[in-house]
């Protein structure tokens, strides 16, 4: 047995070989720092992202009630849906301390899509809710306990409203009409001529 032959044996038998490497650490070994420090950034923020609910049935001017949290049981209209974070606001519920334009206010805080039901229009009590479609194709919200229709509040009156009309500012008809390239480019080819004959007037030797 030469000792700088071969390994020497153990006590179980014979030398197992190392495991083989996986793509995880052969990938993060051939990544530099800044790659890295990216990856562990972009699985610390993925862990942080919420599960987008894809069946959203609760709309800004609906009727809901809080199920859990401090505000349990307290009904008020929805105003805002942040289907991003899966999270609304509800009027007049979850009051908070916040401060706008340097004083503190009391202001409405999210609650999160899973606490919140919508009430039915004929009980008034909290229900689930399922789509149904019409006769005519129409996509509509049926109420699971009564089966009455839950119809889909006007979204516009949510909607910030736009900037009034200014006449003065908006250029008329006539003048957005007129043709000005046509006479521009004559004047330029005007002037262009003249300057050609300016030149060769300077460039001629005189007699």
């Amino acid at each position: 047995w030469i000792p700088h032959a071969n390994p020497a044996p153990r006590a179980c038998g014979r030398v197992s070989p190392p495991p083989p490497p996986t793509t995880t650490t052969t990938m993060q070994q051939t990544m530099t720092g800044f790659e890295k420090m990216l990856l562990r950034k972009g699985m610390r923020i993925n862990k942080r992202l919420p599960i987008k609910i894809h069946d959203w049935k609760i709309f800004r001017g609906d009727r809901v009630l809080v199920r859990t949290g401090p505000s349990k049981g307290e009904t008020g209209r929805v105003v805002a849906c942040d289907k991003y974070k899966n999270r609304v606001v509800v009027e007049g519920v979850n009051l908070r301390r916040r401060l706008r334009n340097g004083k503190f206010v009391m202001a409405e805080d999210t609650i999160h899509y899973s606490n919140v039901n919508l009430l039915d229009p004929e009980t008034g009590k909290p229900t689930r809710v399922k789509w149904r479609f019409l006769e005519d194709g129409e996509k509509v919200r049926i109420a699971v306990k009564s089966g009455a229709m839950i119809p889909i509040p006007d979204q516009k009156e949510f909607d910030p409203p736009k900037k009034p009309f200014n006449e003065q500012k908006d250029t008329g008809l006539d003048l957005a009409m007129k043709d000005t390239y046509t006479a521009a480019k004559e004047a330029a080819a005007a002037a262009q001529e003249e300057d050609e004959v300016v030149v060769a007037e300077e460039i001629t030797p005189k007699s």
